[in-house]
């Protein structure tokens, strides 16, 4: 299914997809669901809601379509499970992640890790206003590279947003110095071993 100038293009490559929307608050989930369901005709089905963990799984092992709305959490073992199960290798999935910058991360034992170990085969694409880049937690890592970027300028310019401004300022401290000798033993025990910088 391919959207192209307000039509949907059933693209015989995909052979009748599952598309997983996924997000990670309850309200977010319900709001997309109620603008989803809204729009069944168009949609050509009935959009479904996981209302539970094991209800994900039975609508995941479906063998082909459906339009799925959940959360991330439900991507998450069973207290008598060691890892989350496989549910589908189908290729045919697509699971569209809001909000991708919370959540998402750590491939060791994160919800990233749990949804690829439940759907091998799928593509995962991702929406996120604030993508992070940091060792243990960087959104390109577990979504790939960006296909679009739409920033604040391009926001702006197009009147979606009205410009923001930001206008630095430094606190100044001080600090007593008949204090000071109080303080130093503490900073020095809570940063022996550090470097000087």
């Amino acid at each position: 299914m391919v959207f192209y100038a307000g039509r949907i293009v059933l693209h015989p490559a995909m052979q009748n997809p599952t598309l997983v929307i996924l997000t990670d608050r309850n309200d977010l989930d319900d709001q997309l669901f109620g603008a989803f369901s809204r729009c069944k005709d168009l949609l050509r089905q009935e959009p479904e809601q996981a209302l539970s963990r094991a209800h994900l799984r039975d609508l995941l092992r479906t063998r082909s379509g459906g339009v799925i709305f959940t959360t991330v959490h439900k991507f998450f073992p069973g207290a008598d499970e060691a890892a989350f199960p496989l549910l589908s290798d189908r290729r045919n999935i697509v699971v569209i992640a809001d909000e991708a910058h919370r959540s998402q991360y750590d491939f060791i034992d994160g919800f990233a890790r749990h949804m690829r170990d439940a759907l091998p085969n799928a593509a995962f694409i991702a929406f996120t206003g604030t993508p992070i880049a940091l060792a243990d937690r960087n959104t390109r890592a577990v979504f790939g590279d960006y296909i679009s970027i739409y920033d604040i300028q391009q926001a702006v310019h197009d009147g979606a947003t009205v410009p923001i401004y930001y206008e630095g300022r430094l606190a100044k401290l001080a600090l007593d110095e008949t204090e000071r000798p109080k303080v130093d033993p503490d900073f020095d025990e809570a940063t022996e071993g550090e470097e000087i910088e």
